[in-house]
């Protein structure tokens, strides 16, 4: 019988190489550069909604930015090798298996898809106008508080307590739930802070198999 009921995974950097907001830029052909200079101002300099706004601009004048063309690039990003066999394996042991992200719905909806997992949160999403043309970006800015809320209501829904949970993240977003969980998996992280709270540390999305 199983420890654990219900496994959960962060996307970006764990499922997937890259970041959706990065993947994006480069698949609209908008300068990741700029990208980059606008996400690492500071708020004194540039506050956060000014950056959504920015960022909406340069997509926008692309000619690309169509609630069509995104959905179609994003059906196109495929995980790292592994991770379907490794959530069919979950499965297969009859684990729960959700996605908790702070990347795009899109996205994450179309990785949800892929992989065959029983349902996903996503915490950034598009709003597009009646022709179909992204109209404004939602982000929010406290993904990792977001996660855990998200995840305590997850539990709750399925009935099973935060013991039985196992996470798999890799970056500073998932340090919250980290430090509510008992059962943290950092994979391949470059974060000493999630690394040094999490249950295991692993380098590869196969190990799980010696885990789990």
């Amino acid at each position: 019988m199983n420890k654990f009921k219900l496994v959960c995974f962060d996307i970006d950097g764990t499922l997937v190489d890259g970041t959706s907001w990065f993947l994006l830029t480069e698949g609209l052909g908008c300068s990741l550069k700029k990208h980059v200079k606008i996400y690492r101002a500071k708020r004194e300099k540039i506050p956060f909604l000014k950056k959504e706004r920015m960022l909406t601009k340069m997509y926008r004048e692309s000619g690309n930015a169509t609630q069509k063309f995104i959905r179609e690039f994003f059906s196109k990003v495929k995980p790292k090798s592994g991770t379907k066999e490794i959530i069919s394996y979950l499965k297969k042991k009859r684990y729960k298996v959700y996605l908790i992200s702070g990347a795009i719905d899109i996205y994450v909806e179309e990785i949800a898809k892929k992989l065959t997992v029983d349902g996903f949160y996503a915490n950034s999403s598009l709003k597009f106008d009646k022709n179909g043309v992204l109209k404004k970006i939602y982000y929010k800015n406290d993904q990792g508080e977001i996660k855990l809320k998200q995840l305590n209501k997850l539990i709750k829904k399925l009935g099973i307590n935060l013991n039985k949970v196992v996470f798999v993240g890799d970056s500073e977003n998932d340090i919250a739930i980290f430090k509510e969980i008992k059962h943290g998996i950092a994979v391949n992280s470059s974060s000493e802070g999630l690394r040094g709270i999490a249950w295991k540390n692993i380098n590869s999305l196969g190990q799980l198999k010696d885990i789990l």
